[in-house]
């Protein structure tokens, strides 16, 4: 699998596995890379998997998906260590994943869980 790495900004440091389903991100909280930057879209972009290659998209976002510093139009395929920017925010794509890095997708899709969880084990003792 591969990965993507805040390098600079708030979230530095933060890892994100990819896998092979697609995946949002955004400043939007519901999506599993959020981008805590004002610059971000809510939703921003999408990574997907096609034919073993990992494709970065743009999902109409205000200031765009810079990719090597190039603003892309349409899709991209990443390559190992290709720099992407969302707003002010500075991510490295990989084409490797590090098994002993705690992964943020995985931390939002349990805390979602926790959440529904929550939700639907509240109290339904009416008034």
């Amino acid at each position: 699998m591969a990965c993507l790495v805040i390098e600079s900004g708030e979230q530095e440091g933060t890892y994100f596995q990819l896998t092979k389903r697609p995946i949002a991100g955004g400043r939007d909280p519901a999506t599993e890379i959020q981008i805590l930057d004002p610059k971000a879209s809510r939703r921003h972009f999408r990574i997907r998997m096609v034919d073993g290659d990992y494709i970065i998209g743009e999902l109409k976002s205000r200031n765009g998906v810079l990719v090597n510093n190039v603003r892309i139009t349409g899709e991209c395929k990443l390559k190992n260590e290709d720099e992407i920017r969302i707003g002010d925010t500075h991510l490295v794509f990989y084409d490797h994943d590090d098994p002993d890095r705690s992964n943020a997708v995985e931390e939002f899709r349990n805390r979602a869980t926790e959440y529904r969880e929550d939700r639907t084990m509240g109290d339904n003792s009416g008034p």
